[in-house]
């Protein structure tokens, strides 16, 4: 009896180690996307400055787009932490309410900074039915289809993750439940979307794209937590050559899922050397990871 008490606690022991793992593996890839969207965007307000000055740096090598890759980094992150989130949740209404605090405070208070500093312009007034699109968290997606509204932060990416959290129920019930017929649908779908809206000049921003990268997210979770060294290693060459090699400008749409999950993998990859890191670097790792989402506002 007690040669199993202490194998169950053994096994215990290793399945929590693994997950602290996994989750520090996350807070890595967070980091990252981080760094690559506050760059990118830091790049942008230069080039508008300093024009072709070589401390210009949007994109390495020929695809290395730093945007692209940082947004489709933290989606798919975002795609396999909501199901850690959603399976410590007893119902929806738990899980609904959980987004709603990690999300509204931070960007009510950074919009009402914003407008003190600011203010609107362009001559919006305060209380009118645009202020909807703010209230609920949409108006900087809605500005991408010149929707008049108050938006002042945040830009298109909150409307666009709050989205993917309110169906994210319905995508991990597919995936849990026909995760087959769900990888091919998602698959087709994402190859004529990318077709149909790769001249928009939005494939980073859509949400008819994003949801396939965020699904992707979900598959890694649930299918292939435990990633090989060499497989590492091999997603590791194939994002060198996405990254280098001149593509056609048509292949180079489809690259913005690709990018996520290589960079994914390779983190994963990680998994076996940060198996030996203990406590500390994963609590301090914990605090970043909840400023990760005001960064981004």
């Amino acid at each position: 009896g007690k040669k199993r008490r202490g194998g169950s606690d053994g096994n215990s022991k290793k399945q929590k180690r693994g997950k602290k793992t996994l989750f520090c593996l996350w807070i890595l890839c967070v980091r990252l996307a981080m760094l690559l969207i506050v760059f990118y965007h830091m790049n942008c307000e230069w080039s508008a400055r300093l024009m072709e000055s070589p401390l210009v740096v949007t994109k390495i090598g020929a695809q290395g787009y730093l945007g692209w890759q940082g947004v489709s980094l933290f989606i798919l992150v975002s795609g396999a932490a909501q199901c850690i989130s959603y399976e410590r949740c007893s119902d929806l209404k738990t899980y609904y309410k959980k987004r709603w605090w990690s999300i509204f405070p931070s960007f009510y208070m950074a919009y009402f900074v914003c407008y003190l500093m600011g203010g609107f312009g362009g001559g919006v007034k305060l209380f009118d039915l645009s202020f909807l699109w703010t209230i609920t968290g949409l108006d900087g997606y809605a500005s991408l289809f010149g929707i008049q509204s108050h938006y002042l932060v945040g830009e298109w990416f909150i409307g666009m993750i709050l989205v993917l959290y309110i169906v994210f129920p319905v995508l991990y019930a597919l995936v849990k439940r026909y995760p087959k017929p769900t990888l091919i649908a998602a698959i087709l779908y994402y190859l004529v979307m990318v077709q149909l809206l790769g001249n928009t000049g939005r494939v980073d921003k859509d949400i008819l794209l994003n949801v396939v990268v965020f699904l992707a997210g979900i598959y890694l979770y649930r299918y292939m937590k435990n990633v090989s060294l060499r497989t590492g290693v091999a997603a590791a060459v194939v994002l060198c050559l996405v990254v280098f090699v001149p593509l056609p400008e048509r292949v180079t749409w489809y690259l913005f899922a690709v990018e996520g999950i290589l960079w994914y993998l390779i983190f994963m990859a990680a998994g076996n050397a940060l198996d030996r890191i203990k406590n500390l670097p994963c609590v301090i790792s914990e605090k970043t990871c909840r400023c990760a989402f005001k960064v981004f506002i």
